[in-house]
């Protein structure tokens, strides 16, 4: 059944705070003239996927834009809402005074142990069998670099930002390697039953950008707005596929 004007939607994600909050707020303001509320459920990215295309969950926040055609869970019932929200980077962490290969490349990380949060599927696949040292929080990712049992981490631009602002220690032992190892724009994805509502989201989106609400949140999470500037800078991921080294089996 498509969505009643005064039912809620859930959406489930992935993503963690700050990324999750910026999306949440986001989506809610620009459903709010549709007097529409959203639920959002923090769950593995897995189980994202099975609930959102079974229907149980109404949307996924937050996916890359050729989601469907990388993911190999199905995803049939997953419609793309077309506009994208946010500019995510993965970047590279290591101890503040280690000397690095530049360019920093999957080759030049590939090069020692890394840490990276379990179930990060993108980040596995860039990465060597015996380099994976994967672990249950992104506090431990960053602390596997700081007592020396990785080379180095990789993770979220704006988690990685996040938890050296509240864990002082570590942002004294640790440093953001620059640039990022990727950019590219996640977009949210609802079910097929709400189909109806994409182009009222679409719309809703586009507004949000040119009123500046987009830029205004994402300063308040420390995270990037998707924008023209954005869109014109960084490759999307289809274009990063083409040129990417070679995937590493599961």
């Amino acid at each position: 059944m498509p969505l009643l004007a005064e039912e809620k939607l859930v959406f489930a994600t992935h993503a963690r705070p700050p990324l999750s909050l910026y999306l949440k707020e986001v989506i809610q303001e620009a459903l709010k003239p549709y007097s529409i509320e959203i639920n959002v459920i923090e769950m593995p990215g897995s189980r994202v996927i099975s609930q959102v295309n079974n229907g149980y969950v109404d949307g996924d926040l937050s996916r890359v834009i050729n989601f469907k055609d990388i993911s190999d869970a199905d995803t049939s019932n997953y419609v793309l809402v077309n506009e994208p929200i946010v500019l995510t980077e993965i970047v590279m962490i290591t101890l503040a005074q280690k000397k690095i290969t530049r360019p920093i490349t999957w080759e030049s990380i590939n090069q020692g142990k890394v840490s990276f949060l379990r179930g990060s599927k993108t980040i596995r696949k860039y990465l060597k069998i015996e380099n994976r040292v994967a672990v249950s929080s992104n506090k431990q990712v960053l602390e596997m670099v700081a007592k020396k049992r990785v080379n180095s981490a990789i993770m979220f631009a704006s988690v990685a930002k996040n938890l050296l602002n509240q864990f002082p220690e570590l942002n004294k032992q640790l440093m953001i390697q620059s640039p990022a190892v990727l950019s590219f724009h996640l977009f949210t994805y609802l079910n097929e039953k709400h189909a109806a509502l994409i182009p009222k989201l679409e719309l809703s989106l586009k507004q949000l950008k040119d009123n500046g609400f987009l830029e205004n949140t994402a300063n308040k999470y420390q995270v990037t707005a998707a924008s023209a500037a954005t869109l014109s800078a960084v490759s999307l991921l289809p274009k990063i596929n083409a040129y990417r080294p070679m995937l590493y089996n599961e």
